[in-house]
């Protein structure tokens, strides 16, 4: 097994022990890596291809199939997304086809050794953010490809097309799967005279560092403990995308309805909030998800549903105001109001 096989199986089986959570996009800096199964065209051969053999006209050289590995350095925008990109792919050589030796047609011959194809790109992506945990894809790429064969190699202009899709495993952290057509321009090295295409599938993981950093959460000046049978405001906090209640937010929401029995309240009311990340319209829906989710537990705990008014803000009203795209857990609240 080749160093290249080698290394393409170990990043298979760090790639399969992640697991997919739910998260959309940040934007700042990131960093990926991939494997991939690279699919060549033949290409052009010409000149000595094995001893005193010598192509005296064009031959095509057919290469098997092959793995690659790749890494990642870009800045996601939001929307869009800017990335350069270094991968090596390898191919074995299979044999030379439409042989011509001598002026004389001459049946396939076998090829030995490698070829190798290095490329540097340059990559803009665009990502069709939906709201949900599954992001699609589309790009484009320029850049440089250099072929190694025969002890020979060259470079020659590069250039990519790429569709794909990503899977949050959590806020920053992403998989993903795409194909890419990567072809470059004519090349001569070794025997290779001739352009390069390759179709390749392949998968990987990108980490994003988020270029926001959230204020620090206001301190409060210290006053005397209030009365918590007086207390008439409540807020409960949720976990990104989720109106899930948790154990802190169940225990706020009985203290709240200790309260409301206590004061004998006749009206309860709810309202909802969302950070920015996701469409407006989808924070909307998440909100009066959240205040429905507390009037719940209300109910549960004894309160009468005539007595509940629920709303959702959506990303309409943040506690803390933050940049579009951007998650901040102040913001993912239900506020208890007893008028």
């Amino acid at each position: 097994m080749s160093i290249l096989s080698r290394s393409a199986l170990v990043a298979v089986l760090i790639a399969a022990g992640a697991s997919a959570a739910e998260a959309e996009d940040i934007t700042g800096p990131y960093l990926g890596g991939y494997i991939g199964y690279s699919i060549p065209s033949s290409v052009d051969a010409a000149g000595n291809i094995g001893g005193s053999v010598t192509v005296d006209d064009s031959a095509d050289l057919e290469l098997d199939n092959g793995l690659g590995v790749g890494a990642l350095f870009g800045y996601d925008y939001g929307a869009l997304r800017a990335e350069a990109e270094v991968a090596y792919r390898q191919y074995d050589n299979d044999k030379y086809k439409s042989l011509v030796l001598d002026g004389t047609p001459a049946a396939d011959m076998s090829a030995g050794g490698e070829t190798g194809l290095l490329s540097v790109m340059g990559n803009v992506i665009y990502d069709y953010e939906n709201g949900s945990v599954l992001t699609p894809y589309v790009g484009v790429g320029l850049g440089a490809g250099w072929v190694f064969v025969d002890g020979g190699n060259d470079a020659g202009f590069a250039y990519q097309g790429i569709l794909g899709a990503k899977l949050a495993i959590d806020e920053n952290l992403a998989a993903f799967v795409d194909y890419r057509y990567l072809a470059t321009t004519n090349v001569k090295a070794g025997t290779v005279d001739g352009s390069l295409t390759t179709q390749n599938i392949q998968a990987g993981l990108v980490y994003t560092f988020s270029s926001y950093t959230p204020p620090p959460p206001p301190v409060p000046a210290p006053v005397a403990a209030p009365d918590p049978v007086m207390t008439r405001s409540f807020m409960v906090f949720f976990d990104w995308d989720s109106s899930t209640i948790t154990s802190e937010a169940a225990s706020i929401i009985q203290d709240a309805a200790q309260s409301a029995m206590t004061l004998g309240v006749s009206r309860i009311e709810l309202t909802g909030h969302a950070d920015r990340s996701g469409s407006p319209a989808y924070n909307q829906a998440l909100s009066l998800r959240r205040a429905e989710a507390v009037k719940a537990e209300l109910i549960g705990l004894g309160l009468s549903e005539s007595e509940i008014v629920t709303m959702g803000k959506g990303e309409g009203a943040p506690l803390v105001p933050t940049p579009d795209g951007v998650r901040e857990a102040q913001n993912r609240r239900v506020e208890i109001v007893l008028p």
